[in-house]
């Protein structure tokens, strides 16, 4: 026997421990996949195996997502509306990819908040757990109709992200697979911050014709490239952004399993060193562009890579330019 051991030691192990599933080739996709990379799924569809598997880091934050997850649990069933959870649930389009994936919950019924409260003081939770449950309580309404909830964790940088811009349509997707496939009417997606325990919610429809549209679309063309045997083309390095008017780093890449096979990074860190610097120089210039500014010698410089990659520069200057009086005016 040997004291010679360290907590710090023993807590990073039991985190970072998690099993990868080995690859393998199936014909259905998930609820949690519609709207990613479509030459990723495809490769794990074709049982490809992954360059760049889950690092400690990703393990910490899913681990970090699945007590947020069992503290909504934990809530509801004591607040008297878990009605249902960890479900899968699958919709089979006829001679289309089957998606299948796991709501969280279906709660419902009537809200008992002061038990809810009660059962946080019992439990004898720490300050940190405490005030996320609390918070988790708060946002519930006094009596719920019976909706599907989908929680998800995030980092304070997305949750300011998701509170300017809405739910990501990935998510709103993933729910509306639940709601689609368990007729369940309406859902929401519960947001909360890693970092300050911040929490919102926002609600969708089963009946929301945008979400429907692209959750179709998406099965559709990964049917196509799954049924006909076609590779996807790979992911733009650096991502324009409509609704902002912005040029960014391509997360998809960033965090794609195959972004060393795909497109020769070692892993993220490598990926944002050369990438995220560019794209910020392309987004600093854009912006310039826009607001009829002159061009220093480093912006030349940049301006002329930006012209071999897009082209016509004037459909992004003019989004932009819309994007600005847009902030303007809600400023």
């Amino acid at each position: 026997m040997t004291n010679n051991w360290s907590f710090t030691d023993v807590w990073n192990t039991a985190l970072e421990k998690g099993k990868d599933r080995p690859p393998k080739e199936r014909d259905n996709m998930w609820a949690g996949e519609i709207g990613g990379s479509y030459i990723d799924r495809y490769l794990k569809m074709k049982g490809t195996m992954p360059t760049n598997p889950p690092n400690a880091r990703s393990r910490r934050k899913f681990e970090a997502g699945n007590l947020m997850e069992w503290l909504v649990k934990l809530i509801l069933a004591r607040a008297g509306i878990l009605k249902e959870e960890q479900t899968w649930l699958s919709y089979n389009p006829e001679g289309k990819l089957a998606v299948t994936g796991k709501l969280d919950f279906i709660a419902g019924g009537s809200v008992d908040k002061m038990a809810g409260f009660q059962f946080v003081s019992d439990m004898g939770l720490p300050e940190f757990f405490a005030r996320a449950t609390e918070a988790i309580i708060e946002s519930l309404p006094d009596e719920m109709s019976k909706r599907v909830l989908e929680v998800k964790s995030c980092s304070g940088f997305m949750w300011d992200a998701y509170d300017r811009n809405g739910a990501s349509v990935r998510h709103e997707a993933q729910l509306y697979h639940y709601l689609l496939t368990s007729a369940v009417e309406e859902g929401s997606i519960l947001y909360i911050s890693r970092d300050d325990l911040r929490l919102q919610e926002f609600s969708l429809s089963r009946q929301t014709q945008r979400v429907r549209d692209f959750y179709m679309n998406d099965i559709d063309r990964m049917t196509h490239y799954i049924q006909k045997g076609v590779c996807p083309d790979k992911e733009p390095l650096i991502d324009f952004k409509e609704e902002s008017g912005k040029f960014a780093s391509n997360f998809k890449v960033a965090y794609s399993p195959y972004l060393k096979m795909l497109y020769g990074f070692e892993n993220q860190a490598s990926f944002d060193e050369v990438i995220k610097k560019k794209a910020t120089g392309y987004d600093r210039v854009l912006g310039r562009l826009a607001e009829g500014k002159n061009m220093t010698d480093k912006n030349k410089i940049i301006l002329e890579s930006m012209e071999k990659d897009y082209k016509d520069l004037g459909p992004y200057i003019e989004i932009r330019k819309k994007a600005q009086k847009s902030d303007e005016i809600e400023e």
